[in-house]
């Protein structure tokens, strides 16, 4: 029977990568085709409808952590469109002097809002609500001006700029943001971490939603069909690496979707003719507007369904739900499974007969099989292919671990080069390649995938546990401190590096593995 109910293990995201290692390929800029789902039907979500007495006209583009919204309206005259917010209750409406029309489209926990006012000449210029007051900003060479974004946590804006020479770049804070091949760049935010998204135009006239990471990459990933969109724009990250973004296909409607990259779905309001999110916030509620078959526009805010969710502050996606079946053997009642390939078959380990050592097992085609390196105090297996192979690891007679591999029914015994104890953690399908991590005679653990050697700069423990077919490499390290760190390590040689959300007090924390939507399983332990 199966229940649907919250799982226990923590599912994380990359947070500074947004669940997108499946679109790392080359050096610099990287590509993928991730699946791309339109659902209409929503159940996670309850809508609500974000209405101002006597306006039928409100755009909501923005929102703060507290229930507080900015946007756009009609004037009274209906001739022009002009700020406003809606902060504790109140609503104000903002036009800058002698605009054409005035737009928000930011607002921060302290009240600021943000984003640009048109000129008498049409010129875009960047407008900043502070204290009730109203001032523009320019970006530096900038002839138009774009505000899209505030950070909480630095106060920088992020947006687009248009320089003289007409091309338009992307910038948050001073930084500059123009991805290898892009004609036209747009920014939409900045995560406290120093990740900034937004997306690109190449030469064809065709989006790609896009991050920034520290190390100064770009990560750049290809959605199905977006060369039959109008346009991609990704709003909003939250802290647990879910996306808003809104995109418009040739002869349709605007929509919004809201997910990780390779797994984005569509939020619908109930009977809206278009639905338009602009921003997410750190509870995973959606806001933005909705327009209606009678020609008004409405606000609303989406909020997720979390019955049996984890609370706010949870690393946990509060709508990862998953339904559970158990994995039985008859007569074993110790089966751990640590392993499983695309065909339903898998592996792990269990105890011997005796009861007084474990051995590795496999499941493959329905037949149990297990397997006891000769010699050995113990037998691990944690990989398994496509194909049947499975690895992992034995504990010898003095206590020293060694790499195994089954292969045709057979053992044998893997060492890697110069390593006095092996631990295999990953088998690659589209290579061959064994991940795992050794320890050498000086007794430090570095990571290895095939013959790389994976050692995060500073650190005297690292782990590696899986590589993903683009070549990406994941696992955590211990920092000097005893503290755990998950990592990737991008194709071109660097690391990106994730604090944990109470990274002190876990005893341990293991990246186990990333399917092709960008889900990451992890196993942390406090």
């Amino acid at each position: 029977m199966n229940t649907r109910i919250k799982t226990g293990f923590l599912f994380y995201t990359f947070t500074l990568l947004m669940c997108v290692s499946s679109f790392f390929v080359g050096d610099t800029a990287a590509q993928g085709t991730p699946q791309f789902v339109a659902a209409t039907d929503t159940p996670t979500y309850t809508f609500e409808t974000i209405d101002v007495p006597g306006v039928d006209y409100l755009a909501v583009t923005a929102s703060s952590d507290f229930e507080d919204y900015a946007g756009n309206t009609r004037s009274p005259d209906g001739e022009k469109i002009i700020g406003w917010t809606l902060i504790d209750g109140i609503f104000t409406t903002y036009d800058f002097p002698d605009s054409k029309n005035t737009y928000f489209y930011a607002l921060d926990n302290n009240g600021k809002a943000a984003g640009y006012y048109e000129d008498s000449e049409g010129l875009h210029h960047g407008v900043i609500l502070e204290d009730g007051e109203l001032r523009q900003y320019n970006f530096q060479g900038g002839v138009q001006t774009e505000i899209y974004g505030i950070s909480d946590a630095t106060g920088a804006m992020t947006g687009n700029y248009i320089d003289a020479s007409g091309v338009r770049r992307g910038f948050s804070g001073e930084l500059i943001l123009e991805p290898p091949g892009a004609t036209e760049t747009y920014a939409d935010f900045a995560s406290p971490t120093g990740v900034v998204g937004g997306s690109y135009i190449d030469a064809d006239g065709i989006y790609h939603p896009y991050v920034r990471i520290p190390t100064g990459d770009f990560i750049i990933t290809e959605i199905p069909g977006i060369a039959n969109r109008e346009y991609f724009f990704v709003h909003g990250l939250t802290a647990t690496a879910v996306i808003v973004a809104r995109s418009k296909a040739v002869g349709d409607v605007p929509r919004t979707y809201v997910g990780a990259f390779g797994a984005l779905h569509e939020v619908q309001f109930p009977g809206a003719v278009s639905t338009e999110g602009w921003n997410i916030n750190q509870d995973g509620s959606v806001v933005g507007y909705y327009d209606t078959a009678d020609g008004r526009r409405h606000g609303f805010v989406a909020k997720p369904v979390t019955d049996g969710a984890p609370p706010e502050d949870s690393p946990e996606l509060l709508f990862a739900f998953h339904t559970f079946e158990s994995i039985d053997v008859p007569g074993v009642d110790y089966l751990a499974v640590t392993a499983s390939s695309d065909f339903d078959d898998y592996a792990g380990n269990t105890k011997s007969p005796d009861g007084e050592k474990m051995v590795g097992f496999t499941l493959i085609d329905g037949v149990f099989t297990t397997y006891d390196f000769p010699g050995s105090k113990n037998t691990y297996f944690y990989a398994l292919d496509n194909n049947g192979k499975a690895a992992g690891h034995y504990e010898d007679s003095e206590g020293l671990y060694h790499g195994v591999i089954l292969e045709n029914g057979e053992l044998r015994q893997y060492d890697y080069p110069g390593a006095v104890q092996t631990f295999l953690r990953g088998i690659s399908d589209a290579t061959g390649k064994l991940t795992g991590d050794f320890i050498d005679e000086s007794g430090v653990r570095r990571g290895f995938s095939g013959d790389l050697i994976i050692e995060v700069p500073g650190a005297p423990e690292t782990y590696a546990d899986f590589v993903h077919a683009q070549g990406v490499i994941a696992g955590s390290y211990v920092d000097a401190d005893g503290v755990y760190h998950a990592y990737v390590r991008l194709p071109n040689g660097n690391f990106a590096a994730l604090d944990l959300p109470g990274a002190p007090d876990l005893e341990y924390f293991h990246y186990h593995g990333i399917n092709d939507a960008g889900f990451w399983l992890a196993e942390p332990k406090r």
